[in-house]
């Protein structure tokens, strides 16, 4: 079992009518940091532990929400890495193996910077929105020695809510993911535990229904 100190602290501050921002920051060192992967090609995860495992980072958040405008902007850093693997052994290549028995090797949800940001306007029963998240790009290669390339995506929303009653409406939503279509890779296939390659989504259109009461 992984045994952990973790320790976060954040501050939130209003800077203006409906204008707040806050910084987070985190600290967590673990004993028999627990990980999973996925070694070999069939797509079932497998546990295993580092002896010693180190993640920390921080995060930026800003939001407005005043009248009909909104807006939101997040940026976040993460540093997570682990050391000497202490179970499940046979799982990894023995030069990977023995890689990592002497060097500390960042784990395969490690992803340097990312960033979300979205804007929303209300005019009367609408409501238009567009969002948008930057990922610096997941590790990859022997013993996750380098990373994947960055990728962003932005999401499309438009929204009608149609009054039934004093206290009852059907709100009725289109969204369009991945607007652009952009194909970006997450995983390549190499790395501690990724045996496959896996996508982001393509461009998806969807439309929801809903009773609001």
């Amino acid at each position: 079992s992984e045994r952990a100190h973790y320790f976060d602290v954040g501050v939130t501050q209003k800077v203006a009518e409906g204008f707040n921002v806050g910084l987070d920051g985190f600290y967590k060192s673990s004993h028999s940091t627990l990980d999973e992967g996925q070694f070999g090609q069939a797509l079932i995860l497998s546990s295993f532990n580092y002896k010693r495992g180190e993640i920390y980072g921080g995060e930026l958040t800003s939001s407005y929400d005043h009248g009909p405008f909104s807006a939101y902007l997040n940026a976040g850093y993460e540093w997570a890495r682990g050391t000497q693997v202490s179970s499940a052994q046979f799982l990894f290549d023995p030069a990977e193996l023995a890689y990592i028995s002497n060097h500390w090797v960042f784990l395969d949800h490690d992803q340097r910077f990312t960033a979300s940001t979205g804007v929303s306007y209300t005019w009367n029963d609408w409501k238009a929105a567009v969002d948008g998240l930057y990922g610096n790009g997941l590790r990859r290669g022997f013993a996750n020695t380098q990373k994947n390339e960055p990728y962003e995506t932005f999401n499309l929303s438009l929204q009608r809510r149609i009054k039934i009653t004093e206290k009852t409406s059907i709100v009725v939503r289109f969204d369009v993911v991945n607007l652009m279509d952009k194909i970006y890779e997450l995983r390549d296939g190499s790395g501690i535990g990724v045996g496959a390659p896996q996508f982001g989504q393509r461009r998806g259109f969807y439309g929801t229904v809903a009773f609001d009461f």
